[in-house]
């Protein structure tokens, strides 16, 4: 059973709400002039995607709200999705990627100069959503977890094509650049819930700590993963030069022509991914990945604890435990 018809069956109704979700996306970016920049705009939120933020913001505010009026919060799940879409254009823009959710990426299909805007105007509307509610504290979540991807961004270019940085700067580089917007999505859905203090700050734990172990599996899934799965090319990381998880555990558990191979793909970007496969299965790097991954989930699940027992508060569990598998 796929994750979203699991979720569905805890929370019976939440398919209709994501479709509320849906259509505020659409309809924040319409098709207007010049039709190349709306086009672009509007091209991976009609490709769709996983969609786990704003099902978070959601699930996060029926935690602790369960019969409470949803128009408030829809723009704020859109305007976090429409974050993420952002980034990710801008992230196949440093990446020279081509391929994006199954689609021709942004970059490849109108450029880097239209895709830089197209992103820019994607951020714009997402802030004039997420403002939009009279909570001042939502935006200043949304700007905090913004300004920590930005940071990520940069750490992650910083070093590119390292094979010799420590495990804890991988993490500082996970928990700016993806556990950040996953803190932020489960803390304004609380908050726009109207959740008690440690509610609120129990949902925020919940959601970074679930937004590593979700990036420590996307890791593992760009080398064992096929395209079908990850709607981008497979190896993309280590192509980049990106020093993942896995890759950092093998450098330090294997010696000789196997880590100058690992070393030279890391610099160069030509990566075999059956022979990196091959490498980290004989380090034992992807079982170690796998731990690593259900231990920050295990972390995350121990937050909800103290959250009172709703049908959103078991999706939230399933989300969670479904992540350490990840194919949706």
């Amino acid at each position: 059973m796929e994750v979203w018809e699991l979720v569905e069956d805890l929370y019976p109704g939440f398919e209709g709400e994501m479709r509320r979700v849906e259509e505020v996306l659409l309809e924040s970016i319409p098709q207007s002039t010049p039709g190349e920049l709306y086009s672009a705009s509007r091209h991976l939120i009609a490709a769709k995607g996983k969609r786990i933020r704003p099902a978070l913001v959601l699930l996060s505010f029926r935690a602790v709200n369960p019969e409470g009026e949803l128009e408030g919060v829809l723009p704020i799940a859109a305007g976090i999705e429409l974050i993420h879409t952002a980034t990710i254009i801008h992230d196949d823009i440093i990446d020279l990627a081509v391929m994006r959710r199954g689609v021709e990426s942004v970059n490849a299909k109108w450029g880097n100069h239209i895709a830089l805007l197209a992103g820019d105007l994607i951020f714009a509307t997402a802030f004039g959503l997420i403002g939009s509610h009279p909570m001042g504290e939502l935006s200043r979540v949304v700007s905090q977890a913004c300004r920590q991807l930005a940071e990520g961004e940069v750490l992650e270019t910083l070093h590119t094509g390292n094979a010799s940085i420590t495990e804890e700067v991988y993490l500082e580089i996970v928990e700016r650049k993806t556990a950040s917007l996953f803190w932020a999505s489960a803390k304004c859905g609380a908050l726009a819930g109207g959740g008690r203090r440690e509610e609120v700050e129990a949902l925020g734990s919940f959601g970074y700590l679930l937004g590593i172990g979700f990036q420590m599996t996307d890791d593992l899934l760009d080398v064992v993963a096929g395209e079908k799965v990850l709607g981008k090319k497979v190896g993309m990381d280590i192509s980049s030069g990106k020093p993942t998880f896995m890759v950092l555990h093998a450098l330090r558990n294997t010696s000789g022509e196997r880590r100058r191979e690992l070393e030279e793909m890391l610099k160069k970007g030509s990566v075999d991914v059956d022979r990196v496969l091959e490498i980290l299965q004989s380090a034992g790097s992807i079982e170690y990945a796998k731990r690593r991954a259900e231990h920050f989930i295990r972390r995350a699940l121990a937050r909800l604890d103290g959250i009172r027992d709703t049908r959103a508060k078991q999706a939230l569990r399933a989300i969670a435990e479904y992540a350490i598998l990840r194919e949706f």
